[in-house]
C-alpha cells in the first residue's frame, strides 16, 4: 500500500462518528468565544499558517505533550453536512497522526474530496477546528485578514516549548477582528 493510498484513507465518513466530532468541535468553538469557561490558556496566530508544513511539526508537538495517538482537523463553514457531505459523501473531517510527516499532513489538506480539487478541507475553510482524542488543547481558526484568526487553546505550561518551535505564536494573543 503507498502512502497516497493510506492519505486517502483518512476521510470520516461514518454519520455517527461524524456528528459526535462536530459537537465536539463545536464546543471548542463556544470556548473559543469565551461563553464556556477553561483552564486552558490561548495563544493567537495567522490563521494561514495550518496550510503550511512548519505548523505539521507544531501539532506533532502537542500531540507527543498531550500523549494523544491522533487528531481530526474539522472544517465548520462550509457547513459541513449540507454543503460537503451533500456533494461528496463524506465529511469535512480528517484524522492526523503521531508521527505524520509535514508531507503526510499537507497532503491531507490539500486532498480532493472527489472531483474538486478547490474543496480540499486546507483550501475551503472559513472556519475550522484542530482537536485531539484527549481535547487537552485545541486549534479554532477563523479566516481573517488580520494576522490573529488563528486560536490556539492549551496548558499555559505548553506555551513556552511551543514558541520555541513555533515562534509566530502570539502571546498574550491578539484577538481577531472577526466577532461570533
Amino acid at each position: 500500500m503507498t502512502e497516497e493510498t493510506f492519505v486517502l484513507m483518512r476521510w470520516i465518513t461514518d454519520e455517527i462518528a461524524a456528528k459526535q466530532l462536530l459537537l465536539e468541535a463545536g464546543t471548542c468553538r463556544y470556548i473559543d468565544s469565551r461563553r464556556y469557561a477553561t483552564p486552558l490558556s490561548l495563544v493567537s496566530f495567522d490563521d494561514t499558517a495550518t496550510c503550511r508544513r512548519y505548523f505539521a511539526d507544531l501539532i506533532q508537538l502537542l500531540l507527543g505533550l498531550s500523549e494523544d495517538s491522533k487528531a481530526h482537523y474539522m472544517v465548520l463553514d462550509p457547513d459541513p453536512v449540507k454543503y460537503f457531505h451533500y456533494h461528496f459523501g463524506k465529511y469535512p473531517i480528517v484524522t492526523l497522526e503521531k508521527g505524520d510527516t509535514p508531507e503526510t499532513y499537507l497532503q491531507l489538506l490539500n486532498e480532493d474530496p472527489g472531483d474538486s480539487r478547490a474543496d480540499a478541507v486546507g483550501t475551503n475553510c472559513y472556519e475550522w477546528v484542530i482537536l485531539p482524542q484527549s481535547h487537552r488543547w485545541f486549534v479554532h481558526c477563523l479566516r481573517d485578514a488580520d494576522n490573529s484568526g488563528g486560536h490556539l487553546w492549551m496548558p499555559s505550561g505548553w506555551i513556552e516549548k511551543s514558541a520555541q518551535l513555533y515562534p509566530w505564536l502570539q502571546y498574550p494573543p491578539e484577538l481577531s477582528s472577526i466577532s461570533f
